[in-house]
Order: C-alpha cells, then structure tokens, then sequence
C-alpha cells in the first residue's frame, strides 16, 4: 500500500451522476448511438469523475461507479439466476414510496463470463494520480434487493453470492487492484442474521490479497435514509469479519455510535463519515474538523480514516464537489493540529 498521511480521505465508491451520461445511454438503447460511442461517453465521465476528487484532494479515490447502472443492478444483471423483470418493491423498512424494480432468483446463481471491474479498475488505475480502491456490493445486499423464489432461505443465496464474487475479487488483485471496499448497507436492518452474516463476508474475502474495507450504513436513496437500526446491534460480532477496515457514517447521527469503538476494542481502522450525504448542504471546513475531533475521543488517530457518510450519485455535481472539499479542508485543520503538518 501507498503512503498516506495522518488520517486518510477516501470517498465511498458512487459519485453524482451526471444526466448527459443517462441520455447517452439511452440513444445507445435505441440505436442511435454505436456502443463505441457510450463507451467514450463512459471513459469520458470516469476520467472527469477521477478529476474531480483529485483536485478536491482526496486520497484515495474510485471511479464513482459511473459505468454502473445501479450498485445492485450492475450484479444482478450480469450474473446468471436472476430475471431482471421483476416488480416495483420498496426499498428499506422506513419509506414504502421509496421503492425501485427487485430483480427475481430463479435458478441457482452461478459466474457467467465475469462482471468486468478488473477492466474497469484498469482504467481507472491508468489515469488517477492518487491512490484508487474499488469498491463491490456485497452478497446479503444483493440479496435482500431481490425475490428470492429459488433458494430455501436468503442464507443459502447469500453463501453462493459469496463464492461468485469471491472469484471477481481475486480477478481485481491479478488486474493490480490492492484495496477492495465491500459495500453492506443492509446489515443494520437485519441484525439477527449477523452470526451468518459475519461467515459469509469472512467466505467472500478468502485469500484476497487486497486491503479489504467493509462500509455499512442506514442505506442512501434519492437523499434518504432507508433502515431503522442502531450500529449497536451489530457489535461485536462485525468485529469478527476479516476485513482491515470498518467503515460507517456518523456525520447523519451526530456520531452516535462512535463509543462502540471503546466499548469494544479492535486493531481495524476505523473510516469515519463526516459528511452528511443526505443533505445538500455543503459543510464548512470547521464543521468537519469539529466533526474529526469528536471521533478521535474514541478512536486513535493511527487507525483512523476520513469519508463521506456514503455514496454521493444522487447529489448535484457542484454540491458533491463542494462537500468533498470540505472534508479535505476540514481534516487538514486537524491534521495539522496533531502534526503541524497538513
């Protein structure tokens, strides 16, 4: 791994989507346009997303998952077991007008000719001048985004996710990748399952060779919280899973939740979310430098790591910017305090 400074900015993985990018799409769908043409598209919005978080200072960085059509899509379509037609279903246990299409398991799922994120790591490795991470949704979320009329239980589909993705894993490292995100929002509504949970993730990163980050949230629509839950309720047994990172928002709680991580201790790093991704309100370098502060009561400097709550796709491009800005601005107020150094 590359050297970062005294608390290290990242993103989590999704980045505003521009609306051009959506029409290119859609005349690629008609015909209109060559698929060379929405792959230019595609490379041109990744290339411009790489801009934007290296000229706001982030540093480590994604492709803002601009190929993808959905964090759950993007999988689902692309591996074999699952009918892309299915209906209208709420998404999350809080808002029932939040809802999109669930995709249906119909067979066994199993890897078809891969997913491509070693080809799109590729590229984004190839033009970004910062450190890169990529970031994967995982298996329970695929999951629980989907009618399961296949399997007996959601467990018996999530372990065979697993598997699959653990292949497309291991593909990003041959392709070079050394820092993969697992992205689990989920877990927070469903903490009865964590005993099972915690074996599946520990099964989907087996002999990864890559920093491997787990991020859960409340989950992020259109700006929206989408799962009742508390953080608690999934410790200490997230503790357990082998992954290097835990990654989690707080700016959205007003850091409710930090003291689990003196309450249970652990050697992970810990990637705090200090801006509020659900509101279009852009922070101020001193809120989040108050916002750092606060974390650091209850987790070392050393282990810890600065980010966006969540995804930003459904933010405006200029307020993304801005927020971004923001969280390097504000971690160098703090960086600098503890180091002298920015």
């Amino acid at each position: 791994m590359p050297y970062f400074p005294l608390l290290p900015t990242t993103v989590i993985g999704s980045y505003s989507f521009p609306r051009w990018l959506g029409t290119v799409r859609d005349l690629g769908t008609q015909g209109k346009l060559t698929p060379a043409d929405v792959a230019e598209a595609h490379d041109a919005a990744v290339r411009s997303v790489i801009m934007d978080q290296e000229m706001a200072g982030v540093d480590i960085i994604t492709d803002g998952e601009i190929r993808r059509e959905t964090m759950v899509y993007f999988f689902s379509a692309r591996i074999h077991g699952f009918d892309m037609s299915g209906k209208m279903k709420p998404i999350g246990n809080l808002d029932p007008s939040l809802q999109m299409k669930d995709p249906i398991v119909r067979d066994k799922v199993r890897r078809i000719n891969g997913l491509g994120m070693d080809e799109h790591f590729r590229f984004l490795h190839a033009h970004a001048r910062h450190a890169t991470k990529v970031c994967v949704t995982g298996p329970q979320m695929l999951a629980k985004r989907a009618t399961n009329e296949y399997y007996p239980s959601d467990k018996e589909l999530v372990f065979d996710l697993a598997r699959i993705l653990n292949t497309e894993l291991k593909d990003l490292v041959r392709a070079g990748c050394t820092f993969i995100q697992i992205d689990e929002p989920v877990w927070v509504g469903f903490p009865a399952d964590m005993p099972w949970l915690v074996e599946s993730f520990n099964m989907l990163v087996d002999g990864v060779e890559a920093k491997i980050a787990l991020h859960v949230c409340y989950g992020n629509y259109q700006l929206k919280k989408l799962f009742s839950g508390e953080y608690a309720q999934l410790f200490p047994a997230i503790l357990e899973t082998h992954a290097d990172q835990i990654s989690m928002e707080f700016a959205v709680s007003d850091g409710a939740g930090l003291e689990l991580f003196t309450q249970y201790r652990t050697d992970k790093d810990v990637v705090v979310g200090v801006i509020d991704v659900k509101s279009e309100d852009v922070e101020t370098p001193a809120l989040v430098a108050s916002r750092i502060r606060q974390a650091l009561k209850f987790i070392p400097a050393e282990k810890m790591y600065v980010s966006p709550d969540c995804g930003m796709k459904f933010m405006p491009r200029d307020t993304a910017f801005a927020k971004l800005k923001a969280m390097v601005d504000g971690t160098r107020i703090v960086r600098e305090e503890l180091t002298g150094t920015k």
